[in-house]
């Protein structure tokens, strides 16, 4: 029997699996087992196929291939480079302990030539984890560098024989250096007016605090929205790799991409699915909330967006990571994103607008806004209504936006726990306290007005936690109090 090393992806993360091959006197038969899913089943007339047409004989035997352990489900075409070269080994073409000192994954066209596969990252981060060698296509060379100097990159079955046969010398793949880049979107010193919630979007991205933006057409919520992403920081390494693994494992890497580099931004369509936006499917694959990891998930005319859906979105919102389940598999993808919503206050657009008259009815309204009343709205730090731009707004000279004076920490990512550690003076106990009788501030309402007054004073380059950061604070959670009540 052989047995050759290879990998599964569960999640976003891989673990090792050990394809093992009997081939025995009988029937010429093939077969696959091991909880083995329709694409790993289909690899066996890619593998027939790529053998002949490269040169090599299909043996005439019955051929048993095992993934083991057998009760973890395997899907995908990574499996048809370790069974053919395995086969070669019991044909007594290869020596067998060559396939057990690598990792071993790939997929074979019918001429032998090889593929890229999803998951590379995840499996190369496995095989440095393991210290052992591995062997991929050459189309995910520069997925793999950015995490191992271990990986060999192969074009064909051929040239994975000559490898592991000492004909040819070959060097492992250059690992490559991380060199991040600022998201390039609409920056918010091109856009008119809206100060307001210019310094609202300010706060939201410095100390990472979901925001809504309300208000009639044309007032430019969306190109608000889009602006975000400016004000954020590079991503670091750890994030790039996490952000990677999920596009990876989602298969959405461009052929010999590297890491990623800008933060994802995410902006679905309000028509979404439910699996769609949270994730799931048939095989379970990430959605936008955790596409949008490490980034920002913008949500144009929120309330236009399924009930179904918008209510899945209070777990990932309140934890930083969903767990999806079907059937017997159980995967968790994280979704530390920033959302930034937009949304019109009513069916026509025009409540709250100046110089248009809304014609929809106070039923029609309470309908309408019934989606974000409650739970969903409580998860969301920042509100702000728009109001149109005037004439002179756009034709005075627009202010540049300044730099934080002071280092913001992501203060929306604080816990219950660490947020009751933060110290405050008397006068902002005082103020918190009227505001919560006053406002009828939730548990986590109160909380996210302390995190967002933090945010506030860093941004002051300030310490301590004064009354006019609470003020600010409180302005923006009194704003929904006053649409949605």
């Amino acid at each position: 029997m052989i047995s050759v090393t290879s990998a599964a992806i569960i999640g976003i993360d891989a673990v090792a699996i050990d394809v093992e091959i009997d081939m025995r006197s009988g029937l010429p038969a093939f077969e696959i087992v091991g909880l083995a899913g329709q694409a790993v089943k289909e690899s066996r007339e890619r593998i027939r196929s790529a053998l002949k047409n490269t040169g090599f004989s299909y043996p005439l035997h019955k051929i048993i291939v095992n993934l083991a352990p057998a009760d973890l489900k395997k899907n995908g075409t990574l499996y048809d480079l370790p069974i053919a070269l395995g086969i070669l080994a019991g044909m007594g073409c290869l020596a067998p302990e060559q396939l057990q000192r690598c990792i071993i994954v790939g997929e074979l066209s019918l001429n032998g030539e090889l593929r890229g596969v999803p998951g590379m990252i995840s499996i190369a981060e496995l095989a440095e984890q393991c210290r052992m060698p591995l062997l991929i296509p050459e189309e995910n060379s520069a997925e793999a560098a950015a995490v191992t100097g271990r990986a060999y990159a192969v074009r064909n079955l051929r040239h994975a024989f000559a490898l592991l046969s000492n004909i040819t010398k070959f060097q492992p793949i250059k690992q490559s250096q991380f060199q991040p880049q600022q998201t390039k979107q609409v920056h918010l010193n091109a856009i008119k007016g809206q100060n307001t919630a210019k310094r609202m979007l300010t706060i939201a991205a410095a100390g990472h605090h979901h925001a809504l933006l309300i208000g009639p057409p044309g007032t430019g919520k969306t190109l608000l929205a889009q602006s975000v992403p400016s004000l954020l920081p590079p991503l670091s390494r750890q994030e790039a790799l996490e952000t990677t693994k999920i596009f990876s494992c989602a298969g959405l890497l461009q052929p010999h991409a590297g890491l990623i580099t800008t933060r994802p931004v995410r902006m679905p369509h309000h028509n979404i699915s439910k699996a769609g936006l949270l994730g799931g499917g048939s095989q379970i694959k990430p959605g936008e909330v955790s596409l949008a990891n490490n980034g920002v998930l913008i949500l144009d005319e929120l309330l236009e967006f399924n009930n179904d859906v918008l209510q899945g979105l209070r777990e990932p919102l309140e934890t930083r990571q969903i767990t999806v389940v079907r059937a017997a598999e159980r995967i968790t993808y994280p979704t530390k994103f920033l959302l930034i919503a937009t949304s019109n206050a009513c069916p026509c657009g025009y409540l709250g607008d100046p110089n248009r008259r809304c014609r929809c009815t106070l039923p029609e309204i309470r309908r309408y806004q019934r989606k974000l009343v409650g739970p969903l709205l409580d998860r969301i730090d920042l509100f702000t209504f728009l109001e149109p731009v005037s004439a002179e707004e756009y034709q005075q000279k627009q202010e540049p936006i300044q730099a934080p004076a002071g280092v913001c920490h992501r203060n929306g990512l604080l816990s219950d726990e660490e947020t009751q550690a933060v110290k405050l003076c008397p006068e902002v106990q005082s103020l918190l306290a009227k505001a919560l009788s006053r406002l009828k501030l939730s548990g986590r309402g109160y909380y996210k007005t302390i995190r967002i007054a933090k945010t506030i004073a860093e941004l002051d380059g300030q310490l301590e936690i004064r009354p006019h950061h609470v003020a600010e604070a409180l302005r923006y959670r009194w704003e929904a109090v006053n649409i949605f009540n």
